[in-house]
């Protein structure tokens, strides 16, 4: 089908959701901005103009780094957990909050509902350890991590990791969200992901010898290979 305006209402649509699937971090005057353009990502993209891709970019960090405030914030504050509160964790049900007091109750819903998540874990790691479990003795640096330290830290990495995107990063997720709207199945692959692509398909694979991965904002080496 041809590239249209139905395709770019599709585009636009998808790529909202690739940066807000659980939508916390757009505000509904946000998304009806970005709406005004919604028939226009077709021509836009014929003239290789990709311009709105970095509007709403730039707009997602700011929310971002709104919300990694707030949940600090919210961590240190007082919760109490003899509520009979509820979230909603689907994300077809959920729509976007009109404003800032929306968003604001969210996310203590949210904060709160990870506090409490840790609580039972850590329950149920002490009921298991009681029982003589092999696993509940294995105890690690995050098992005993403070629960409000790792909650901060891990949006704090969120956060750092999306400001770290780069222009091909952007792209891609950009031409994948209008492919996607022609097919599911079909991607755009930015030049490192290609080559990463190319590597599995060849399982080939010409490196340093060092199993890598991120730990808290730094490169960790894990084994040697």
């Amino acid at each position: 089908r041809p590239l249209d305006d139905e395709i770019s209402r599709r585009s636009l649509k998808t790529f909202l959701k690739m940066l807000d699937p659980m939508k916390i971090y757009f505000y509904q005057s946000d998304i009806d901005e970005f709406a005004l353009q919604e028939n226009e990502l077709d021509d836009m993209a014929k003239k290789g103009d990709i311009g709105l891709a970095y509007s709403v970019f730039e707009r997602f960090l700011k929310r971002l780094d709104q919300c990694v405030a707030l949940v600090d914030d919210l961590l240190a504050a007082e919760h109490n957990f003899s509520l009979d509160e509820q979230i909603i964790t689907d994300k077809d049900l959920l729509k976007y909050p009109r404003n800032e007091a929306e968003a604001h109750e969210r996310w203590r819903k949210r904060v709160k509902f990870e506090l409490l998540s840790h609580k039972a874990d850590k329950i149920l790691a002490e009921e298991n350890k009681k029982a003589g479990e092999e696993e509940a003795e294995k105890d690690t640096d995050e098992e005993n991590e403070d629960p409000i330290e790792k909650i901060s830290k891990r949006y704090q990495n969120l956060a750092r990791r999306w400001h770290q995107t780069d222009g091909d990063e952007l792209l891609e997720l950009y031409l994948t969200a209008i492919t996607m709207s022609f097919d599911p199945h079909t991607n755009y692959m930015s030049p490192s992901t290609l080559e990463n692509f190319q590597i599995m398909m060849r399982l080939e694979l010409e490196g340093i010898g060092a199993a890598l991965r991120a730990k808290d904002g730094y490169t960790v080496v894990e084994r040697i290979i």
